[in-house]
């Protein structure tokens, strides 16, 4: 296991009000590249939540699809600058993935690749996993 999916994995014990279920089922599917970026987003989420402590979130879902980060959640209890607050958050770090190399956390951009889309560097793209 890689340092940067065991820092993910770490997510659930650190954030529990992120992750009130513990780890998620399927563990967190994307690159390694992305997790600096994931791990920034959860304690955006945190100090979002500290300031509104009637609003929970449960992280449903953090993955890769299109090319793009997927970061799926519940809200509950939550006034609308707080929901607010926590799109904007989890749109901040999406529109962040989209720049960063899914794999090795180089620059990079969506690539269609025959119908395939990827964020992936040159480097990666040609160097199979």
């Amino acid at each position: 296991m890689s340092e940067a999916r065991a820092r993910l994995d770490a997510l659930p014990t650190i954030y529990p009000r992120l992750f009130p279920k513990g780890p998620l089922p399927w563990g967190f599917e994307h690159g390694d590249g992305w997790s600096p970026i994931i791990i920034a987003l959860c304690a955006r989420l945190d100090t979002i939540l500290q300031d509104a402590p009637g609003a929970s979130i449960e992280v449903l879902q953090a993955k890769e699809k299109f090319g793009g980060l997927r970061f799926y959640y519940e809200l509950h209890g939550a006034d609308d600058e707080t929901a607010a607050a926590l799109r904007e958050a989890v749109d901040l770090a999406a529109a962040t993935c989209a720049r960063v190399c899914e794999r090795c956390g180089r620059r990079s951009a969506v690539e269609d690749k025959g119908g395939w889309l990827s964020t992936l560097c040159s480097a990666c793209r040609t160097d199979p996993p």
